[in-house]
C-alpha cells in the first residue's frame, strides 16, 4: 500500500513540475466614436499584434447625426504604433470597411415622372468607407503599472462611397481604452 501511495505522490508530484501555464492576450477596444466630432456613437474593436508594432484592427460601430442619418460600420484596418518606454504610445494607420446609413427622423418621398409625390421606403445608403487614423495620444499602462490598459485618442479621417457620385470625407473623434483579457490555458507535457 505505502508504494501504491509513494507512486501517486511521485506522479501527481511531476504532473506539477512538468504543468506549464500559458497565458493568451486578448485585446477588446471600447471607444467614444463622435461623426464630426460631437455627434454620439460608440465603437468596439479587436486587435491583433504581427510585427514589430504593426496590429490589424476590426471593428464595428455606430453613430446618431441627429435629424440627418444613422450610421453603422463596420472597419478593418492596419495599424502602426510606437510605444515609448514610459508608455506614451502614437499611431497611425489605413483601414476599409462598410457604412450604411439611414434617414433619421421625417419621411423621404419620390416624385416619379408623371409628378407623383409618394413616400419611399427606407433602405439606408450602402456605401464603402476608407478611412484614416492618426493616434495623436495613446497611453499604455502596462508599462510603468500592473494595469493590462491602453488610453487612445485618435482622430478619424473617412470617407463615404458613393455619395452623388463622389466620396464624401468626413472627420471623428475617437476617445476609449483597449483591455487586455488574460486567458490562462495549461497544458501537460
Amino acid at each position: 500500500m505505502k508504494k501504491y501511495l509513494c507512486f501517486c505522490a511521485l506522479l501527481f508530484a511531476g504532473n506539477i513540475i512538468f504543468a506549464q501555464e500559458n497565458k493568451r492576450v486578448i485585446p477588446i477596444n471600447f471607444s467614444y466614436f463622435g461623426e464630426t466630432i460631437t455627434h454620439p456613437g460608440f465603437e468596439i474593436g479587436y486587435e491583433n499584434s504581427f510585427h514589430k508594432g504593426f496590429n490589424f484592427t476590426v471593428s464595428i460601430g455606430t453613430y446618431v447625426h441627429q435629424r440627418n442619418h444613422v450610421g453603422l460600420f463596420i472597419n478593418g484596418g492596419l495599424n502602426w504604433r510606437h510605444t515609448f518606454p514610459i508608455g506614451y504610445s502614437p499611431e497611425i494607420g489605413i483601414g476599409l470597411g462598410y457604412l450604411h446609413k439611414w434617414e433619421h427622423g421625417g419621411s423621404t418621398y419620390t416624385v416619379d415622372d408623371n409628378g407623383n409625390v409618394s413616400t419611399k421606403p427606407k433602405y439606408g445608403q450602402p456605401s464603402f468607407m476608407p478611412s484614416i487614423k492618426l493616434g495623436f495620444f495613446g497611453w499604455d499602462l502596462r508599462k510603468k503599472t500592473n494595469i493590462p490598459i491602453r488610453i487612445n485618442t485618435d482622430i478619424i479621417a473617412f470617407g463615404q462611397y458613393p455619395f452623388n457620385n463622389y466620396i464624401m470625407p468626413q472627420i471623428a473623434l475617437k476617445v476609449g481604452a483597449t483591455y487586455y483579457f488574460e486567458l490562462r490555458q495549461r497544458e501537460d507535457f
